[in-house]
């Protein structure tokens, strides 16, 4: 197992070291994605979106495990690469690079990283909120808030607060969560639509969409991960999260996998959902907040992504999701797939 687990950080830290060292028709395109930034019409930056930060994660985790030089020497040559110059943020999904951003400022306090860490801040506690207090996923659509937001901007924000003791940052992580656990869950099977319409409160799409799932379970627990247990909201918290585990666990098929959308029972398995869940169970184990009894989920699912490993690249990931309500049907090895993969592997290992 453990070889298998080196190839897989591998191929991680290759695909973030590509981030930076890009070929020249990726600079071409990034040069013309900075223009269009400039005049006002940007587009994703795809060296600074959320697949980068799952790869982020994934060598966070592993240098936490492994204290391998490496892993910490790729994250300091990512954020260099994509913030010291930055000044402006563009879209909610890049705050998840953020995450594991403290990470390197605990290891290398130098002031750009501070700076950046507070424009991220700045730019999520101005960003515009529905009437429910929530966020919308792209301010085009300003009323519709989908469960993806909660693991790339949650944890931010609370690691943010109590970095820098900051109980707004905590209480805006505490509000969004709240928010969409009051609107956008499904009362019959307990699990998470893809998002709601906070005018009408209308759920829009699938119910329990894998990755959705996951979303909401790694917001929850890595926003506790930091909360202060003495506030108010956290026991409320933990108990909704200890009540979605005992949901999800129902849905777990008997090799370990979750499938892409968790009740299509004889549908395709998806790694990436199955990562995030199996990451968040662990998590939530190391931290107290579930009891242990529930690791044998999180070995299991572990087996099923190694299972769908080749030479440390992860397969059997389903593509990304084009909007509400489409989610093409193609599966194989992409970026969020390994970042999350590489990431559930990391805190199954024992501490070196």
């Amino acid at each position: 197992m453990d070889t298998k687990i080196d190839e897989m950080f591998y191929q991680t830290q290759v695909m973030l070291e590509q981030s930076y060292n890009p070929s020249l028709e990726m600079k071409a395109k990034m040069m013309g994605k900075e223009f269009l930034n400039l005049i006002g019409k940007p587009l994703p930056d795809l060296s600074f979106d959320w697949p980068m930060a799952t790869l982020a994660l994934a060598l966070e985790e592993g240098y936490s495990k492994t204290r391998n030089h490496n892993f910490l020497d790729t994250l300091t040559s990512f954020y260099r690469f994509s913030l010291k110059k930055r000044k402006h943020f563009y879209f909610l999904d890049q705050i998840m690079n953020g995450y594991s951003l403290f990470f390197l400022w605990e290891t290398n306090n130098e002031p750009w990283i501070e700076a950046s860490l507070k424009n991220m801040y700045e730019y999520v506690s101005h960003y515009p909120p529905t009437s429910t207090g929530g966020l919308p996923y792209r301010t085009d659509y300003p009323k519709n808030v989908l469960v993806d937001y909660l693991g790339m901007v949650c944890p931010f924000l609370s690691r943010y607060g109590k970095t820098f003791n900051c109980r707004e940052a905590s209480r805006l992580a505490e509000g969004f969560l709240r928010d969409y656990l009051s609107h956008g869950m499904d009362r019959r099977t307990k699990l998470p639509y893809h998002g709601y319409r906070s005018d009408n409160f209308e759920k829009l799409s699938i119910i329990g969409w894998g990755r959705g799932v996951g979303w909401l379970l790694i917001g929850m627990v890595n926003t506790l991960a930091f909360l202060d247990r003495s506030s108010d909201e956290f026991p409320s918290l933990q108990n909704d999260l200890n009540e979605l585990i005992n949901t999800i666990i129902q849905f777990q098929d008997e090799k370990g996998y979750f499938k892409w959308m968790l009740s299509a029972c004889e549908g395709h398995a998806d790694t990436s959902a199955t990562s995030m869940i199996g990451y968040s169970i662990k998590r939530a184990v190391d931290l107290d907040l579930i009891e242990s009894k529930y690791i044998v989920y999180a070995d299991r699912s572990l087996h099923a992504v190694l299972q769908s490993t080749d030479s440390g690249r992860v397969f059997d990931s389903l593509a990304d999701c084009d909007g509400i309500g489409k989610f093409p049907q193609h599966y194989g090895h992409n970026v969020w797939g390994q970042g999350f993969g590489t990431a559930f592997a990391s805190v199954m290992m024992e501490k070196k």
